[in-house]
């Protein structure tokens, strides 16, 4: 195992999200500052171990949110009515440099349709019109009524979430408490990949939420075991993943970490 990269950000990492193309080793970042109410992105390269760019992206603000990543750029919804929990607009920003390429007012992404297509959706009136455009351009052209379907591989691997009352719940409580000389997990966070075994569970320690990554070998051989964040607010989702043989976890709200398991 070796230990790839971290960087710690000033605001608050909001979202992640990797390249579609299992083949890049980019990953997208959305980062929110609650004081100023800014939202910001950055593109991190975890084998080049470098943050490629981090800014303010034009035409967005405190509602735009990262949806979705794939065609060398990384797509946005912008939510003009906030009071209304529905995305209003479409836009691509270039992976590369950061820079915005296209918007497509009034659009909303529905999926990636293969062949550098996107699905995309407009309403009318109560319904939604469905459209393809293409992702490099924004051009918007009429929906092809079979088009290429992208490939079923799996490219991100997130954790199978153990709390409580799960029948597994007791057996890799048991095996965390053995492991790490008597913490008692809340939750566990469960993800593998042979040889090794990786937990993000979460404990209480006076009165506050303190979140951990333990990984193991299956031969119980404990490699990794680190404090990721404390005084939480309760447990987070989606705070590792995993890609390939790249394990991308989070740390304090704003820190990105990664490893390779090889």
């Amino acid at each position: 195992m070796q230990n790839l990269f971290s960087f710690r950000f000033s605001e608050n990492i909001w979202r992640v999200l990797p390249d579609a193309d299992p083949d890049s080793s980019l990953w997208a970042i959305e980062l929110r500052n609650p004081e100023s109410r800014e939202v910001s992105f950055a593109m991190i390269d975890t084998a080049d171990l470098t943050v490629k760019w981090q800014r303010h992206v034009e035409g967005t603000d405190w509602w735009t949110s990262l949806t979705a990543f794939s065609d060398h750029h990384i797509f946005l919804h912008n939510y003009r009515y906030p009071e209304v929990p529905e995305p209003t607009d479409l836009l691509a920003v270039n992976a590369e440099t950061g820079l915005l390429s296209w918007i497509l007012p009034n659009h909303l992404l529905v999926s990636n349709a293969g062949n550098g297509l996107l699905e995309i959706a407009t309403k009318r009136g109560e319904t939604f019109s469905h459209l393809h455009c293409n992702a490099a351009t924004g051009k918007v052209q009429p929906l092809i009524a079979a088009p290429t379907e992208p490939g079923e591989e799996i490219i991100l691997t997130e954790p199978v979430r153990y709390n409580e009352g799960n029948r597994y719940f007791g057996q890799l409580a048991q095996f965390i408490s053995n492991a790490t000389g008597g913490h008692n997990p809340a939750a566990i966070d469960y993800l593998e990949k042979r040889p090794y075994i990786i937990f993000s569970y979460y404990i209480y320690e006076q009165d506050k939420t303190v979140q951990y990554l333990l990984i193991v070998t299956d031969q119980k051989q404990q490699v990794l075991h680190e404090k990721l964040s404390e005084e939480r607010e309760g447990t987070g989702r989606s705070t590792m993943m995993l890609k390939a043989s790249t394990l991308v976890y989070l740390k304090n709200s704003n820190e990105f970490s990664s490893l390779t398991l090889s």
